[in-house]
């Protein structure tokens, strides 16, 4: 379409935007309801993706609308992706990956990040949960964010990849500040530098792994056949920034704003403090509430027509997770918490054949620590003038801090190890 097309719906918008971020659910409900196929010059020009039927719509023709990023091998720039804009570097293995390579990368993993596979792992989070708590119990007072909500998906998935548990810090700040902090920022590059750190470990236990192979994801990626092949080395890197990247801050996010939520509605935290078995509905109306990937992105491959509205080749696409997981037409009330909204058709993981990969590691991981805070530390309360939230939702709904206070308590002698 020719640029100034009223059809585009022409909006100035830009998700990187302080105020989007503070006004997120009434931006999504205006757009929904005035401009539901919106374009944006915004990040070099992309069409805003606000409806629940558009957005799965969408991830569910991957043969059209793709989510693959392309690197040209001479310049290195990058193009296509999840990020708008696109994200230089890295291309996240599997999220960043087209059908016929998909399969074979989703099936290499899969097994990692099964139900089964996850069941396992319930004890160790408990232990894990239960030393965070041990740590703080006793002063009375903590940052939900830094002491709880970031430590644990750090520590899990340290667990999952195989290094050693006193690093879980060294990995887990980088991944969360770089998630929140500015790309301008000063600080910005020190965040980056963490990273490498996170690079340089993965080629030293790789390396290891291929002399002395181990039963943990470290191992597979050194010395497990897909195809029947090795990985190369830049697949590897590509696998683990992803699955780190991906399996720290989002949960972070999600438990984060459930126990602010909570906060704030006392007789809510107590029903759920007294009823466990509430959870497993609760916190999938928490998932669609907060929807910690607020979206992601795909480029249209070919023309094509979604629903009477046409999509050229070449464009970009946002599909707006958050705005489809408050849709009306799908969801009664949908800004409203409804603990027992049954069914719940949300679309926090995504949709489609792109479905997250460790959906049911982070419902483990979320549940384990909420769980654990509400047992252990029924009565906290926000410091409401101290809380930080994210300057920008674009990447995760997320904040940097939520001190609290609280009656002091008995640790339970429980360890990181």
């Amino acid at each position: 379409m020719a640029e100034g097309d009223p059809a585009r719906c022409p909006v100035d918008f830009d998700h990187f935007s302080p105020e989007h971020a503070a006004h997120w659910p009434a931006r999504w409900a205006e757009m929904r309801e005035q401009c539901p196929h919106a374009w944006t010059e915004r990040h070099g020009g992309f069409w805003v993706v606000t409806r629940y039927r558009d957005i799965v719509a969408i991830a569910q023709r991957p043969e059209d609308f793709s989510p693959a990023k392309y690197q040209d091998p001479e310049t290195g720039e990058s193009r296509g992706g999840l990020a708008i804009p696109e994200l230089p570097g890295l291309r996240f293995i599997p999220n960043e990956v087209d059908p016929p390579e998909w399969s074979g990368y989703r099936t290499f993993l899969n097994r990692r990040f099964s139900p089964k596979a996850i069941d396992v792992l319930k004890g160790r989070a408990r232990q894990f949960a239960a030393a965070l708590v041990d740590r703080v119990i006793e002063q009375g007072h903590l940052d939900i964010v830094d002491d709880l909500a970031s430590p644990l998906p750090a520590l899990m998935m340290i667990e999952i990849f195989g290094f050693r548990p006193d690093e879980w810090r060294s990995f887990s700040d980088p991944f969360h500040k770089m998630v929140y902090t500015p790309a301008d920022a000063p600080e910005f590059l020190e965040t980056m530098r963490g990273l490498d750190y996170f690079a340089r470990r993965v080629d030293e236990e790789i390396a290891l792994r291929r002399v002395e192979p181990k039963d943990d994801l470290l191992g597979l990626l050194a010395n497990g056949e897909m195809d029947g092949r090795l990985l190369t080395d830049e697949e590897i890197q590509n696998i683990a920034f992803n699955l780190m990247g991906g399996g720290i801050d989002t949960t972070t996010a999600l438990t984060s704003n459930t126990l602010l939520y909570l906060a704030r509605h006392p007789d809510l935290r107590s029903r759920l403090a007294a009823n466990p078995a509430l959870w497993p509905v609760a916190r999938e109306e928490f998932l669609r509430w907060v929807t910690p990937i607020h979206g992601l992105a795909r480029t249209a491959i070919r023309d094509s027509d979604v629903d009477g509205w046409e999509v050229r080749k070449g464009d970009r696409l946002l599909l707006a997770y958050s705005a489809g997981n408050r849709d009306p037409e799908i969801f009664d009330d949908p800004d409203a918490v409804k603990i027992d909204r049954f069914p719940n058709k949300h679309i926090a993981f995504g949709a489609g054949m792109h479905r997250c990969l460790g959906s049911f590691l982070a419902r483990m991981m979320y549940e384990t620590m909420v769980t654990e805070v509400l047992a252990r530390i029924p009565d906290y309360a926000i410091v409401e003038a101290d809380i930080q939230p994210y300057e920008t939702v674009a990447r995760v709904n997320g904040w940097v801090r939520i001190p609290a206070t609280f009656t002091p308590g008995p640790k339970v002698g429980a360890v990181i190890a």
